[in-house]
């Protein structure tokens, strides 16, 4: 087993998106990262909790793994199903531990998102579109965790919804790509149990409402012009073709294509954001 086998496994970008996320809650709520310590510790504690419910997904999924992606590390054989648990234990037990050097409101919400991780791990995904929303709430709630550090919340509440909406569709999306090993598995994803079309016209309700609301802020005058003019070229646009290429072909493969597109696109939603408050 290799550092790289592990690195694979808590998928590090996802991790530098939550990291980045509550770094920009707590500018978005008070306008800097001060105390710098604390927001850091926020942003730690924010990568580590994912990264162990990530390490815990692959050892719950091995079997739909096997067949949706055999390279991972648990399936390919590079790190054992005990080995992932443990290392998952291990940045749970970290996180949290980070968590009580922000504030007991800080530790209460680490505590609360191990767990509800946790539960979408080995319970949740039993129940359609609850797992979704759940995923969603938990990126929204990055934000949100940014505003706790530094004792402010208000201005991170809009990215939070924006990130809400945006990850429960694109866990809609990844939910297609992952049908055949899901089948398999035994597990009840939306596009197992309604199928794929209605599994991809859900996403394209959330999709839709991402859109249909992203003008708003500058509208309202919470963001600048810079926000609206990053937000349609690089988000709105994106999220059409994306709209588009999934009713058109709603296949996993070309799932699997739209959702890597839509990962990618979360960064031009959070300089859209940051540029839009605080310009270039």
């Amino acid at each position: 087993m290799s550092i790289y086998a592990y690195v694979r496994l808590i998928r590090p970008l996802n991790g530098l998106i939550a990291f980045i996320s509550v770094i920009l809650g707590a500018f978005l709520s008070s306008g800097s990262v001060s105390p710098f310590i604390r927001v850091i510790i926020a942003s730690a504690t924010a990568l580590l909790l994912l990264s162990a419910g990530n390490a815990l997904n692959d050892y719950c999924d091995v079997e739909s793994d096997r067949i949706n992606k055999p390279s991972r590390p648990v399936p390919s054989g590079q790190i054992s199903r005990h080995s992932a648990l443990t290392f998952s234990v291990f940045l749970f037990i970290i996180g949290v531990g980070f968590s009580f050097f922000i504030n007991w409101f800080a530790l209460l919400i680490a505590i609360i998102v191990s767990l509800l991780l946790i539960l979408y791990a080995t319970r949740l995904r039993e129940f359609p579109l609850l797992a979704n929303s759940t995923v969603g709430f938990l990126t929204g709630l990055t934000f949100i965790y940014g505003g706790i550090s530094v004792g402010y919340v208000a201005g991170a509440v809009v990215p939070a919804v924006f990130a809400f909406l945006f990850t429960s569709a694109r866990e809609l999306v990844k939910d297609i790509q992952d049908v055949e090993g899901d089948r398999v598995a035994g597990m009840f994803s939306l596009a197992i149990t309604w199928g794929k079309k209605k599994a991809v016209y859900v996403s394209l309700v959330f999709l839709s409402l991402v859109i249909i609301i992203s003008p708003i802020p500058y509208i309202i005058g919470f963001y600048s012009l810079y926000y609206l003019i990053c937000v349609v070229l690089g988000v709105d646009v994106v999220l059409i073709y994306c709209m588009l290429s999934l009713l058109k072909h709603p296949s996993e493969r070309n799932s699997a294509i739209i959702a890597n597109i839509m990962k990618f696109d979360i960064f031009a939603g959070l300089g859209a954001i940051y540029l839009g408050k605080f310009g270039l």
